[in-house]
């Protein structure tokens, strides 16, 4: 009797796993998905199915009871970690994300406003696997842990005709095939291209689980790094590259100084904010576009993939896009790049966070010739104002002509680290009256900046350019942001915000503009210093000028980036 009650005990013990198992899964979805857009098929619950059964036979192969904890805990961890690293950057983890934790020390404060008590439904759903140390400790034999790894293949399969079916009427003649039986990876007909990965992780995760992801990343890591099968160029990447690739021809004498700002996190519609008394937030920034002669893009639209701020810098020095998968700045600092800052005979970056995102290699690789940091340890031990005073100090004592990137830091998230004294409404959530707070502290040292450069000698033909590094709100951030966003009808409240872009300089006429990208932020600069026959333009456009984009140009461009910085391209032609 005893050993049949052990038995329906293991039994028992792998239904429970399985179903815990199952509603972490839906949880996970529900907490990175808005809650209107869930749509749970049957083929989702015979994928969830499938991988909860095979992993709950680890902890009934053992009469020990301790591994269902283990299991559950390290699900637990690993769903919390996708979900706070999708609200950041609206991804999941990849195995080239493991080579970035370097980059977060200072910057764990950052994930603070993404985590919510939400959270805490994971480990509270491990709390009934203590009903485990009731039943008899009973392991699986072999016949059963063979009848449910039969039957795992069984719901695999399954769930994977069953995603055949959902998508037939739109597939047409496409047949169903053992390609669609492949657990780590999804089939071609439904794939979307390599350039936009991102969706493809996210569709593989929508149809096979968060708990068989890693077998995508396995795949990743041997696609990437073993294979390199897609360093092959094709014909259209080829055409393409010699119309972005001109003859290597003798540059011009630049006008005059280069300044560039890189704001972190400033989102375009700071310019439209006012505060409790009526005030602009960005007062000086607003009044600069008004009284200046510039070319102002209100909303650029940001390109950067997993890096952030260093795929910002990347992007705003080369013209080239974020590689798909991993940073450039960290696995390929030491690539030969195109650059505005060689132009220049004297040029230097003011980095306030000692050597993040692998500035001091990469700093050279742009082909600045000086750094500017802080000496000490302290990760925040430059505000802005501080920033700015480094950029005053290094143009007044270098010859002309020079470069000089200045990246700010006191809008970093959570920002809290320089906030101004704002009037700010009570019903706005607390974190977005330190965003605005800290933008108006930041706008503070740029118009003092700029008012110096409006009367310096050193600044005469100078040209200026002013934008942000990336944005930082997103309509899935948590539900008082989201909420907030579409009441105050901000453009994340709907998914979409990008940021500014302001150039000033003699080769400049004042236009305005509602959108750009961010690879067109290199190439405008490049006209804007007279470099128009420079071999590279880059992989955008000259803003200044019209021009028209196909629908197709934009993807075809980002995979031509990524198999040119992979392939250090740049270096083989110096």
């Amino acid at each position: 009797m005893s050993d049949t009650l052990a038995h329906i005990g293991a039994w028992g013990r792998w239904l429970l796993v399985v179903a815990l198992l199952m509603t972490k899964c839906y949880v996970f979805d529900v907490l990175v998905a808005q809650p209107e857009h869930i749509e749970w098929l049957t083929s989702d619950f015979l994928a969830n199915g499938a991988v909860a059964a095979i992993l709950a036979l680890l902890v009934t192969f053992t009469p020990r009871r301790y591994p269902i904890f283990i299991l559950l805990g390290v699900a637990d961890g690993w769903m919390i970690a996708n979900i706070l690293f999708y609200r950041s950057y609206r991804l999941f983890i990849t195995w080239s994300q493991f080579t970035l934790i370097g980059n977060m020390e200072g910057f764990w404060g950052s994930i603070i406003p993404y985590c919510s008590l939400s959270l805490l439904l994971f480990p509270a759903l491990t709390i009934p696997a203590l009903l485990c140390y009731v039943w008899p400790a009973k392991r699986f034999r072999w016949l059963e842990s063979a009848g449910v790894l039969l039957l795992g293949v069984i719901l695999s399969m399954s769930g994977a005709y069953s995603r055949y079916r959902q998508e037939k009427p739109a597939l047409g003649d496409a047949p169903f095939t053992a390609e669609w039986l492949n657990p780590c990876d999804l089939p071609e007909v439904l794939s979307a291209p390599v350039w936009e990965s991102e969706r493809q992780t996210a569709k593989y995760i929508h149809y096979h689980s968060i708990l068989s992801y890693p077998l995508f990343i396995v795949r990743d890591v041997v696609h990437s790094y073993l294979l390199r099968s897609d360093d092959q160029w094709t014909e259209e990447e080829l055409q393409e590259l010699n119309r972005l690739i001109g003859p290597v021809v003798p540059q011009e004498p630049v006008p005059g100084n280069l300044l560039i700002v890189l704001l972190e996190s400033f989102e375009s519609w700071l310019l439209d904010s006012y505060d409790a008394n009526g005030q602009p937030v960005c007062g000086a920034l607003k009044n600069y576009i008004a009284t200046h002669n510039v070319l102002f893009v209100e909303d650029v639209e940001t390109q950067i993939q997993y890096g952030m701020s260093g795929d910002g810098q990347l992007i705003v020095n080369t013209g080239l896009y974020p590689i798909m998968e991993g940073v450039a700045c960290v696995d390929y600092a030491y690539n030969t790049y195109p650059n505005l800052a060689h132009f220049y005979p004297n040029s230097a970056v003011v980095n306030p966070c000692k050597n993040v995102w692998n500035q001091r290699t990469i700093s050279a690789a742009y082909g600045y010739r000086h750094l500017i940091e802080p000496k000490g340890d302290n990760m925040f031990e430059w505000n802005d104002s501080i920033v700015m005073d480094q950029i005053i100090d290094y143009f007044n004592a270098t010859p002309s002509p020079c470069c000089v990137m200045g990246i700010t830091v006191s809008g970093h998230m959570p920002f809290d680290l320089h906030p101004d004294n704002v009037a700010v409404p009570d019903t706005m959530p607390v974190l977005f009256q330190h965003y605005l707070q800290t933008a108006h502290f930041t706008d503070r040292q740029l118009g003092r900046l700029l008012s110096w450069a409006d009367t310096a000698s050193v600044m005469q033909n100078a040209t200026i350019v002013i934008t942000g590094d990336h944005r930082i709100f997103h309509a899935w951030i948590n539900d008082e942001i989201r909420e907030y966003g579409l009441r105050a009808n901000l453009p994340f409240g709907v998914c979409y915000a990008g940021c500014p872009f302001i150039i000033a300089g003699p080769k400049v006429a004042q236009r305005t503009l509602q959108k750009g990208l961010q690879v067109d932020i290199f190439t405008t600069t490049l006209h804007a210093i007279g470099q128009s026959n420079y071999f590279w333009q880059g992989t955008g456009h000259n803003l200044l000028e019209d021009y028209t984009v196909s629908a197709s140009e934009g993807n075809l461009r980002r995979q031509i980036s990524d198999k040119l910085i992979r392939t250090d391209y740049f270096g083989q032609i110096e």
